[in-house]
């Protein structure tokens, strides 16, 4: 690290401060977590304590890396909370003395720095729509991907940053995407702030001096992935999430919201209702698969239920929702590795599996927002019927996404929309056998039928029954009437081996 701009000693327990941008205002002592603000060459005390909650993040105040061709150093971090959840923002010093921000939210990273480069049109914040309101910018379009109207509370920091934190912040973000190129207009100041960037993946930035095993056990206590156990404090049945990788549960049995920042589970919403006793899903809570060789535990379940596209977009802009009858449902389980982060299993009414994960570069969009060179498959809805377990993000009964799929080769790519937020992903099919195989799961021959995988001795056998019904008729038809019947034949053959080619919904 650079040698420190500003040195001082915390005026609340005498410990050395360092700064080392020359625009960093807030600091926190790495001894008492006091947090200070700097007015010309001294430190007042706010009188608050800037407490992290250990995520289990790789990244550290002091971590080296490298984006595009410039150096930097991790000077700070802002942990904050909002109603949807927990971000960092890893506050960088380039080696050329610009600054920047590594963001860290769930399975995604982003780098931006900031630029004096503006927009030639700048939207009004309240006229940003996610999903529709376009951009152009260096001769590129972005689409409007994150809108947030929110106030932070609690937040946190590490290290220095260059605002000063207040007990609750007014946020006015709007992030927009182009590919892997990441555009966010900061409303906070008028014209807004303008930082440009792109998606990253850790293992590019060429990092040094990152966290070890050892560094975050010692810190938290536990290391990262490990799974805690408790019982819910409202209905008193067991509860199981992933350390340092949520900080709100949903009871299985009660479906109560549940903070786990602390070291014991906190009611924060009882609920009464006991569907998951009702429920019967293939994977539990809990399970553990195997993936390509990494170990997954599945750590929350969704069931959705399927709205007409129209009534979907009507629910989601107008909020008129009554009256709205489910065309059908699905599950979908989140499962986490802590080698390879988050995957998506997807069963479907028809007991068709996919695997799906979130995109971190969108594909190609055309003018319509649709991705270049894939047919459109269909739109619908997605209405959270019931959820349980831990997720990377707060997650509600009746939360509402708008879906389209798109095919793209063999696999779908899907946009989903919800009214703050654009996100992409992509799935590809998998047999239901081999999502036994991967969990160990005890499959009897009525499974194996309702996923479309008849036992290979029973399908053999239905087909030659089939057949030899059918053989003694096939000798007094005319040449016409038999070839129909062999084409009828071959399709009945095949549906008896794979009723699921048949069965999907494309």
């Amino acid at each position: 690290m650079s040698e420190p701009f500003f040195k001082t000693d915390c005026p609340s327990c005498g410990a050395p401060v360092h700064a080392h941008s020359a625009t960093a205002v807030t600091l926190v002592c790495g001894y008492c977590n006091s947090m200070l603000v700097r007015q010309d060459h001294t430190l007042i005390d706010t009188g608050r304590d800037s407490a992290l909650l250990e995520d289990f993040s790789p990244l550290q105040i002091g971590v080296r890396g490298r984006f595009a061709t410039q150096s930097f150093t991790l000077v700070g971090r802002l942990q904050a909370r909002y109603d949807a959840g927990v971000w960092n923002e890893w506050y960088a010093l380039f080696d050329d003395g610009g600054t920047g921000w590594l963001s860290e939210a769930g399975d995604i990273y982003v780098m931006t720095r900031p630029t004096q480069q503006l927009p030639a049109h700048i939207p009004q914040f309240q006229d940003i729509r996610a999903g529709f309101s376009q951009l152009d910018y260096q001769n590129r379009k972005f689409i409007a991907a994150d809108i947030r109207n929110i106030t932070l509370k609690e937040a946190a920091a590490q290290g220095e940053l260059p605002f000063q934190l207040h007990g609750e912040m007014p946020n006015r973000v709007a992030d927009w995407r182009c590919e892997n190129m990441f555009l966010t207009l900061d409303y906070a100041s008028q014209p807004p702030e303008v930082f440009l960037g792109t998606t990253v993946k850790l293992a590019d930035l060429k990092l040094e001096n990152l966290r070890t095993d050892a560094q975050i056990q010692e810190s938290a206590g536990r290391l990262k992935g490990t799974r805690q156990s408790e019982n819910c404090p409202h209905c008193g049945s067991p509860i199981q999430w992933i350390n340092g990788m949520t900080h709100t549960v949903i009871c299985p049995s009660c479906a109560s919201e549940l903070d786990t920042s602390k070291e014991q589970a906190q009611l924060i919403q009882a609920n009464s209702r006991r569907k998951a006793q009702d429920q019967s899903f293939t994977l539990p809570l809990g399970a553990q698969g195997k993936i390509n060789q990494k170990t997954y535990i599945v750590m929350g379940v969704v069931r959705k239920e399927e709205w007409d596209a129209q009534d979907t977009f009507d629910a989601m802009y107008s909020k008129r929702r009554s009256g709205i009858v489910p065309e059908s449902s699905w599950v979908e389980y989140l499962l986490y590795s802590p080698q390879a982060g988050f995957l998506w299993l997807v069963e479907t009414e028809d007991n068709e599996w996919t695997i799906s994960e979130t995109l971190t570069d969108w594909p190609r969009l055309d003018r319509n927002g649709a991705p270049q060179g894939c047919p459109k498959l269909y739109d619908y809805g997605g209405h959270v019927a019931y959820a349980a377990g831990a997720f990377y993000w707060h997650i509600r009964q009746g939360d509402l996404n708008y879906y389209s799929d798109y095919k793209q080769g063999h696999n779908k790519i899907c946009s989903e929309l919800s009214v703050n937020e654009l996100a992409w992903s992509k799935s590809e099919p998998v047999s239901y056998r081999k999502i036994a195989e991967w969990f160990d799961l005890k499959s009897s021959a009525g499974k194996n039928v309702a996923s479309g995988e008849y036992p290979s001795g029973l399908s053999k056998f239905m087909a030659g029954l089939f057949i030899f019904l059918n053989f003694p008729a096939w000798f007094a038809m005319d040449w016409g009437d038999l070839v129909f019947s062999l084409i009828l034949t071959y399709f009945a053959v095949r549906f008896l081996y794979n009723p699921s080619s048949f069965l999907s919904k494309d």
